[in-house]
Formats: structure tokens, C-alpha cells, sequence
């Protein structure tokens, strides 16, 4: 999944320009460390095969869940615009970590969190993110 994300985020164009960073930079940056995390928790899921089998845990899939919303977070960030995309992203994460309860919570923390992101990109980095109308 990591790769297909990373491929993904390649297709949205170079993440360095002659004016600095492009939008491009954060998910490829993500995809990248994605890859590597997924590398060392490989590694130590073959290291751990070798020990003693203990009690089997019942299944969690949010590692898959946390992998299609990264999918489709890259899918819809350019169609979708900065905004619109991160905010759906953010809040679909707070979720899967958490519950439904206190909806209107997340739902602000989430809008502040695409906020903040959106000031340090537009005024640190100087990127300009793609919008929904353009």
C-alpha cells in the first residue's frame, strides 16, 4: 500500500521547484516514510516469528484502515483541493483511532488542524496548495 500511495503521490508532480516546495512535497515525504516504517515493522514481525508463539491477539485491522484513507486522501487531494481533502483525511483518522462519540469535537479539531497546516505550508514554506476551484 505504501508503494501504490507513494507512486500516487509522484504522479501529483516534482516536489521541489525553482520557487521551493510544491504541493506535492508533503505526501511524497509521507509515502517515503511510510515505506521505510513499514520496512522496520517487517522486520521486527520476522524477528518476533522466530520466538514462541504466545496467545493470538484478536485481529485490528486500522493499519488497513490508516492505509486506504492515505489512498484516497491522495486520490482526492487535487480534485479535491487542499482543504476539502485534508479535512475529510484528518477527521477520518481521528476516527479510526478513536469512535463516532463527540462527533462535533473531532469535526473542530480536525478544521483546526487543516487550518494550522494550511498557515505553516502558506507562510513557512511558501507553498501554494491546490482548492477545490482551482
Amino acid at each position: 500500500m505504501s508503494v501504490g500511495y507513494l507512486i500516487s503521490a509522484l504522479s501529483l508532480g516534482a516536489p521541489i521547484s525553482e520557487s521551493g516546495l510544491t504541493p506535492s512535497f508533503f505526501p511524497i515525504l509521507v509515502g517515503a516514510a511510510a515505506i521505510l516504517f513499514a520496512a522496520v515493522l517487517i522486520l521486527q514481525q520476522l524477528r518476533a516469528t522466530s520466538a514462541p508463539e504466545e496467545e493470538a491477539a484478536p485481529a485490528n485491522y486500522t493499519h488497513l484502515w490508516v492505509a486506504v484513507a492515505i489512498f484516497v486522501y491522495i486520490l482526492g487531494f487535487k480534485p479535491l483541493g487542499y482543504f476539502l481533502s485534508s479535512y475529510l483525511f484528518v477527521l477520518a483518522l481521528i476516527v479510526i483511532f478513536s469512535s463516532f462519540e463527540k462527533l462535533l469535537i473531532k469535526l473542530v479539531i480536525s478544521a483546526a488542524i487543516v487550518g494550522i497546516a494550511y498557515l505553516m505550508f502558506q507562510q513557512l514554506f511558501g507553498v501554494r496548495l491546490p482548492t477545490l476551484w482551482g
